[in-house]
């Protein structure tokens, strides 16, 4: 996994040294690498595991709101197969390194006591759009996840893939959202 981050790493410094010369040329805040996930979201949320077979599907909602220059919150409600409700509330925060750099971080704890944290970067996608792929590399959680947004007819489309290694177990994840 270190490799793979280390790969990435490399291969987005270049863009991610353009896209702050960029923004600072715009006077944008560091919160406009969120801008398109502002709004709410609604869709479902599906876990696999290492042999494609499912594991779960969530219905979700989230909602992003910008509350300063460097953050946006989320508050999240993930409803179970059996109808429980999980929420969860957290924030996107973004800032520049000393290299220029942009610095991401996701922090979310949920009401089943479920802390995420990740640590992202802004990459461009096989078709050269924007993305942020986010990372957790801890000794019991291991997540990797891309996040984009794009347009599909008239809807706009929030999509997450993802895998994650809980302990020992291996899971595939995707998301598709829709803005309403």
């Amino acid at each position: 996994m270190q490799t793979m981050q280390l790969t990435h790493f490399f291969l987005t410094a270049s863009l991610l040294i353009a896209l702050n010369a960029e923004a600072a040329s715009q006077g944008l805040p560091p919160v406009h690498v969120f801008a398109q996930l502002e709004g709410t979201w609604q869709g479902s949320f599906v876990g696999y595991d290492e042999h494609g077979k499912e594991l779960y599907r969530l219905r979700v909602k989230q909602v992003y709101r910008t509350i300063n220059p460097a953050t946006q919150k989320v508050e999240i409600e993930d409803f179970m197969p059996d109808g429980t409700k999980i929420t969860g509330v957290g924030e996107n925060t973004a800032s520049r390194g000393l290299d220029g750099s942009w610095r991401l971080r996701c922090r979310v704890v949920k009401s089943n006591g479920d802390q995420v944290e990740h640590e992202g970067q802004i990459v461009k996608g096989p078709d050269g759009d924007e993305q942020i792929l986010w990372c957790t590399n801890k000794p019991d959680r291991t997540e990797l996840f891309r996040e984009r947004v794009h347009k599909q007819g008239r809807a706009t489309i929030y999509l997450i893939d993802g895998v994650g290694r809980y302990g020992g177990r291996l899971i595939l994840m995707s998301g598709s959202y829709r803005r309403q």
